[in-house]
């Protein structure tokens, strides 16, 4: 009877320490705010371009014959929103577009720089209370969404080079509060016309859609926002928090046998990423599946493109990049007969959480991003069933049900080698 009960006891605990439960322990409430990164911040116009910037295009473009200013005013205004698979609502007029590039011999890169500079966006900025010129907090990104305009955000300068730069070029901060941190006053006209006809070429919302994620992190379509809209005041409160995963081994067997790692570390590798986030591991394997897929990547994979030497999708690959749309936007663990993709949590992880409120402006649309306190919180998760916690618990189950410990199995060791020993010694002395 006792011997079943064992085994069972066994079988139990052997399941419960494969399963690798983990525990989560506060190490600090305490540690200050410049030992973690200030929040990188994208902005993203979901508007049409100014005014302004249409015009001096238009004045320098030549129209095709079958085309009159009407549709190509058309096409400057709301190119840039639905030029991507994820806006098809603008798919019927690519041709139109193509047709007015070539004859300009200007490429859609080329067409979206020129109407998304990033100077058209502001109206002015300042950091931690001190003016600043825009140009020297942001420059041009490139997100899911297309080009943007980014402050703090240095993941395509590491793409550019393949390794890290200096910690000391992360932008930090030791002040808190909504008079420290980052404000931005839009540009008066960004917002003052607004019509219907641009909810159909880019998304439900109209507006500036703002970003905040890690400067190491790629704006994918899992990102956290919010948007900002015209005659409004944005405060954004940040509240800092790391969490990461303390063990002596990073990987366990599963019951197939198979390791498992408990998290990515600084050794884990992406392909076309030089530092591992979460998000850049999904990114990753959407290139991969694009590639795969149509032989190219999308315009605002122009950094990844550059250093792998991969081809940027043309205009006669849209129709493979609309018809392929669900397949290349990988936001969770894929595994099919021809494709896979698994990503884990990095072992060092740093989240942003964030508070909104929003007020009325009675001018023009502001934006505020500071850090909530003087401090951010650390915690480590921690696996409750280490190789200590496995020998314990074996020792005390043997102990409970058949009366012995781990010394008293050394000790019957012992005599069996003692009495072994003795036996070969009198059959050699007969």
């Amino acid at each position: 009877m006792v011997l079943p009960v064992l085994a069972w006891m066994l079988s139990r605990f052997w399941a419960r320490y494969t399963a690798n439960p983990t525990r989560t322990v506060i190490e600090s409430f305490q540690t200050p705010i410049y030992m973690i990164p200030f929040p990188a911040i994208t902005l993203c116009p979901l508007v049409a371009p100014l005014a302004k910037t249409r015009m001096k295009l238009l004045k320098r473009l030549r129209l095709p014959d079958n085309m009159d200013n009407d549709t190509a005013n058309f096409l400057l205004r709301y190119g840039p929103s639905w030029a991507n698979e994820h806006s098809p609502a603008g798919k019927d007029y690519v041709n139109n577009l193509e047709e007015l590039l070539d004859i300009n011999h200007m490429t859609f890169m080329d067409f979206l720089k020129f109407l998304r500079p990033c100077e058209d966006l502001f109206d002015s900025c300042s950091w931690n209370g001190e003016t600043k010129n825009c140009s020297e907090l942001f420059k041009v990104s490139y997100t899911f969404t297309g080009i943007c305009c980014s402050f703090n955000y240095l993941l395509e300068d590491y793409i550019k080079t393949g390794r890290k730069k200096n910690d000391s070029d992360i932008v930090r901060t030791d002040l808190y509060g909504p008079k420290s941190g980052l404000r931005i006053v839009l540009h008066p006209d960004l917002l003052a016309h607004i019509d219907n006809t641009a909810i159909r070429f880019s998304t439900n919302s109209i507006g500036v859609v703002m970003f905040p994620h890690h400067p190491l992190e790629y704006v994918g379509t899992i990102a956290v926002r919010q948007i900002l809209q015209a005659e409004q005041e944005l405060w954004i409160s940040v509240t800092p928090l790391v969490k990461s995963f303390k063990t002596i081994e990073h990987s366990h067997q599963d019951d197939a046998g198979d390791l498992v790692l408990h998290c990515a570390d600084e050794t884990f590798k992406l392909k076309y990423f030089p530092t591992y986030q979460y998000t850049n591991c999904f990114i990753s394997c959407a290139i991969r599946a694009v590639v795969q897929l149509c032989g190219c990547v999308p315009y605002y994979y122009a950094p990844v493109a550059d250093m792998y030497s991969l081809r940027i999708c043309g205009w006669e690959d849209w129709q493979c990049l609309y018809t392929n749309a669900d397949e290349i936007r990988i936001i969770q663990n894929v595994k099919t007969e021809n494709f896979s993709c698994e990503c884990i949590n990095p072992c060092l992880n740093v989240f942003y959480d964030i508070q909104t409120f929003k007020n009325l402006s009675k001018s023009q649309a502001v934006l505020r991003v500071y850090l909530s306190s003087e401090t951010f919180t650390v915690m480590h998760t921690i696996p409750l069933a280490d190789r200590l916690y496995l020998l314990a618990s074996v020792g005390g189950i043997f102990s409970l049900f058949v009366g012995c410990s781990f010394i008293s199995s050394i000790e019957i060791l012992y005599f069996i080698g003692l009495f072994l020993r003795s036996y070969s010694s009198s059959k050699k002395t007969k």
